[in-house]
């Protein structure tokens, strides 16, 4: 049971921050953390919207990595990490250590 629960896991490294050619950045998904660089067609990316900068993906990554605490950048550090109790919009970090449970997750999912 614990080898199915760890494929369910989603760890930072997974999501990783690249330049095209023309500067434009963009969020590239690897699915095994232990494959090099990957360049098939099936690989999921994320365009920057420069155009448009309260609705781009790169800038939500780039804030969420910005209020993480500084340990949890690593690849195999949980991509989702549970909000702090108490928080402002001014503090350095708005997420504790530990990940977020697949349950609390399903839950938010519900109210969006």
């Amino acid at each position: 049971a614990s080898t199915h629960s760890q494929r369910q896991n989603l760890y930072w490294g997974q999501l990783v921050l690249r330049k095209d050619e023309a500067g434009l950045e963009y969020l590239e998904w690897k699915s095994d953390l232990g494959a090099g660089e990957t360049t098939g067609e099936s690989t999921p990316y994320l365009f920057a919207r420069p155009d448009n900068p309260d609705n781009c993906p790169v800038q939500v990554y780039k804030k969420y990595a910005e209020k993480r605490p500084g340990d949890m950048l690593h690849d195999y550090d949980p991509l989702y990490l549970s909000p702090k109790r108490m928080y402002s919009m001014w503090d350095q970090v708005w997420y504790s250590r530990k990940s977020l449970t697949r349950n609390k997750i399903e839950q938010m999912l519900k109210v969006i």
